[in-house]
């Protein structure tokens, strides 16, 4: 494939055990659909897999940008530059083959935000999220299966987050409450 950025070729390679393309010129990669998520959610034993960074799901929290003239790789179909929500993170998308372009570094821009947003989530934060999890069980977007396990990912965020922001009630609910097994 001939990167969208510099004309250089790109070779297969295995991240995570995801195939991507990348260029051996500028260090480029390309994603087809799904597989920057697929990726994303291996990050970190899988903590990050309850955000769904997904930019066909909800448009409105993505702003196209400036536009680079790229090309997509797979079907010549001009690419839009979107900016995700108020992260500083750029990428190149197909909107007709949904294939993702990233110069080197902007992967690790988007692991530093999602870092970022698993530090700094607030509880009523984790409460949304959950929330929305719980819907995306029965939409099955990703699967029951997946969509579970995202969900046990955001309660299990959500206790530390709460420990973390009320440590002295979490010390009286836990004199106070005897759970079996505990």
């Amino acid at each position: 494939m001939k990167c969208p950025r510099c004309a250089g070729r790109t070779r297969k390679m295995r991240v995570k055990s995801v195939q991507v393309d990348r260029c051996a010129k500028c260090f480029g990669t390309w994603f087809d659909a799904d597989e920057m998520r697929v990726l994303k959610d291996r990050e970190k034993r899988g903590e990050y897999r309850w955000i769904d960074f997904d930019l066909w799901r909800d448009r409105a929290k993505f702003r196209a940008g400036r536009q680079e003239g790229l090309v997509c790789p797979k079907d010549g179909e001009a690419m839009i530059t979107v900016r995700y929500g108020r992260s500083p993170v750029r990428i190149d998308i197909c909107g007709r083959c949904q294939g993702i372009w990233m110069d080197q570094g902007e992967y690790a821009k988007v692991i530093a935000y999602l870092d970022k947003k698993v530090n700094s989530e607030t509880v009523g934060e984790y409460l949304h999220e959950l929330r929305e999890e719980f819907v995306d069980v029965f939409t099955r977007r990703k699967g029951v299966r997946a969509e579970l396990a995202d969900m046990a990912k955001v309660v299990h965020l959500l206790e530390l987050r709460f420990r973390a922001e009320h440590p002295k009630l979490v010390e009286q609910l836990e004199r106070t409450i005897r759970i079996p097994g505990a």
